[in-house]
């Protein structure tokens, strides 16, 4: 699975907006130019930010973007479903749609759980978490919030194995 230029275009502008939260409105041109995102590109994006009840947009005059959630509220990967749909590594993981092969198959706990544990470090990841990694830098010693939740993980996987 690799995520498509448009969601990596959907979290860097999601993450623009919790970065700035004191400065919102925001205006697309401000945050297509920030985060080097062509502007036509972002206009696409926008609607289904704001179909997934991610922003809130107000035309005119004092208008722009906002968000609807804190920053804390928001997962990286409730982002990557408003553009992706549905997360899968593959396609004996999707909902209903289960493989003929499934109980024989030696892979599919792999998978299962590989994908598992993306989600989980997608879920555990906030807009909030990422801004305050962003504002404090990086510093020696410290770990971010997605490297706390895959040592967890792993802690995890020890006991299921």
């Amino acid at each position: 699975m690799q995520l498509t230029r448009r969601a990596e275009y959907a979290i860097r502008t999601m993450l623009d907006i919790a970065s700035n939260l004191d400065d919102q409105p925001l205006m697309s041109k401000e945050i297509a130019a920030r985060q080097d995102i062509p502007l036509n590109f972002l206009i696409q994006i926008v609607p289904e930010l704001r179909s997934a009840g991610l922003i809130h947009t107000v035309r005119g005059s004092g208008g722009g973007i906002y968000l609807t959630k804190k920053p804390s509220e928001i997962s990286l990967r409730y982002i990557v479903e408003a553009i992706e749909g549905p997360i899968a590594l593959n396609q004996c993981l999707i909902g209903d749609a289960s493989c003929e092969r499934q109980p024989r198959c030696p892979i599919h706990e792999v998978w299962a759980l590989a994908q598992r544990q993306m989600l989980a470090v997608l879920e555990a990841t906030t807009l909030a978490g990422l801004v305050d990694q962003s504002q404090s830098g990086k510093k020696a010693g410290k770990t971010s919030a997605a490297a706390d939740v895959a040592s967890k993980i792993n802690n995890e996987v020890e006991l299921e194995v």
